[in-house]
């Protein structure tokens, strides 16, 4: 027995005696090594961690997922690359490796009982990436002390608790920290981490106001602050000038939309505020933004006109203006050579006027979503042009007070995918509309005057289109809706 044991040692020291690597990282590897519990993961992705005798080293042999640094003679480990290995814990040696610059777990199992703490203070990490984590449940310090990060990855990994207060990371250029269950208010902290470059916190249950400081985060080019709910105020501070990316959503902002946006903001592709209180005219000003390619202004007060000038912006391929209270027409401008517009949504304002001709001219358009407006008149005989781009088009024209269809359509409503349905259209409608309906209230003379309309059961004339509309003494029905001057049974004068 005594001899079998010194035989067992010696194997193992002459093993130990081979390897280049610092004994403790390679300990830390190899319980990573066992701690992964998929077989076949570990077949396929843990290629060169073993060989048949067992005396492979991690660095000089080129583990899979490990990079390393050479001190004099002895190598030591500085990264750790293993996402969707399998992994359910780490080992407490990790945090005692002196050159550990990347760790990578993303998409494994580890949970918080097998996660060591002490992996926020390893002072040599640069890049952490722990996304998407299917069990992880762990709540960061309060105090995070890391001056070398650079890379603070942890999206979608059900972090939950409070964002740390402190943060002594004055290297720090990314933090994405959206989609975990994070709460509480934003810490003033993170507005001192003057290199700030992205900021995604977006899907979480933050409260509060920006604090002041984070007015100073000068290099910030992309934030996100997504919410599912209105309790988040971070307001939008004129210091900044580098934004590339901006998103707000479900957060209360009120007043309105500041013209510095598009004087100052020249590098901004994506803005979108949408979900919350902003009011007025949406300013002109952000056709000035050359380079903007996603403008999502949904879902809050805005009033007025549209822009002209937003349809002559030659880089904007994505324009969402609905669920507010815009009025007047949709510009001619909208069919303007410059336009590269793929999707297009005007839903649910009150858009007045007929359907522009220019539509036509979209050359790019995958989805125009026009629902829920006050337009009138015909579907212009121009919007058989859409057919000859290349690509499928969905055209949503649902509850409006639409009436008719021009001569040379048949084959547009062949080809181009549509709704319709809701609108007082004449009857009867052509044998090659399928996604409508019509009113017998608008049919024949009775839509040629108001008398020929009230003289008709049910009937009821609208003086804005005009159109001749199912209704009742309180107004049309159907979904139909007239803006000024309904009158049923009797014509007002």
């Amino acid at each position: 027995m005594i001899l079998l044991c010194s035989f067992v040692a010696l194997f193992v020291g002459s093993i130990n005696a081979q390897s280049k690597t610092n004994p403790l990282d390679r300990k830390v590897l190899d319980y990573i090594y066992n701690a992964n519990d998929d077989r076949t993961h570990k077949l396929y992705n843990w290629t060169n961690w073993r060989n048949s005798s067992g005396t492979s080293d991690p660095c000089t042999d080129n583990w899979h997922g490990i990079t390393c640094v050479k001190n004099q003679s002895v190598y030591y480990v500085s990264g750790i690359n293993l996402p969707s290995h399998g992994l359910w814990s780490l080992p407490d040696e990790i945090t005692e490796m002196k050159h550990l610059r990347t760790l990578v777990i993303a998409a494994n199992y580890i949970g918080s009982s097998d996660f060591p703490e002490g992996i926020f203070a390893i002072q040599t990490l640069e890049y952490f990436d722990a996304s998407y984590m299917h069990s992880f449940n762990i709540s960061l310090p309060r105090e995070l002390s890391l001056p070398n990060l650079q890379q603070l990855h942890a999206s979608k990994s059900k972090i939950t608790g409070l964002l740390p207060i402190t943060w002594n990371t004055p290297k720090l250029e990314n933090i994405l920290l959206d989609g975990n269950n994070l709460e509480g208010y934003l810490p003033d902290g993170i507005g001192k981490i003057a290199g700030l470059k992205e900021l995604k916190l977006q899907e979480n249950r933050l409260t509060g106001n920006f604090p002041q400081s984070y007015g100073n985060l000068h290099q910030l080019v992309n934030l996100s602050l997504v919410q599912s709910s209105h309790t988040l105020c971070p307001g939008i501070p004129d210091t900044w000038q580098a934004m590339f990316s901006l998103e707000y959503a479900s957060i209360c902002v009120f007043g309105h939309l500041p013209d510095f946006i598009g004087e100052n903001w020249q590098q901004l592709k994506t803005f979108r505020i949408t979900g919350s209180s902003y009011e007025g005219n949406i300013t002109a000003s952000l056709c000035k933004l050359t380079q903007l390619q996603h403008l999502d202004l949904s879902n809050n007060h805005f009033t007025g006109i549209i822009p002209e000038c937003l349809f002559s912006m030659s880089s904007l391929v994505y324009l969402d203006l609905s669920y507010n209270q815009l009025s007047g027409a949709i510009p001619e401008a909208i069919g303007t050579t410059a336009n590269i517009i793929e999707r297009l949504l005007l839903s649910h304002n009150r858009l007045n006027s007929t359907l522009p001709r220019s539509i036509g001219k979209l050359t790019s358009i995958v989805y125009l979503e026009l629902e829920n407006n006050l337009l009138t008149g015909a579907i212009p005989t121009e919007f058989d042009e859409l057919r000859n781009i290349g690509h499928p088009v969905i055209m949503v024209l649902r509850y409006n007070m639409l009436s008719s269809f021009e001569d040379g359509l048949e084959y547009f409503f062949r080809d181009i995918q549509g709704n319709y349905y809701e609108n007082p259209f004449e009857c009867p409608l052509p044998t090659y509309i399928r996604e409508a309906t019509c009113s017998l209230c608008n049919s024949g003379t009775k839509h040629n005057s108001c008398e020929e309309c009230v003289s008709a059961s049910g009937c009821g004339w609208c003086s804005y289109g005009p159109n001749c509309v199912e209704g009742t003494h309180q107004g049309p029905v159907n979904q139909y809706s007239c803006p000024e001057d309904w009158s049923f049974g009797t014509c007002h004068r």
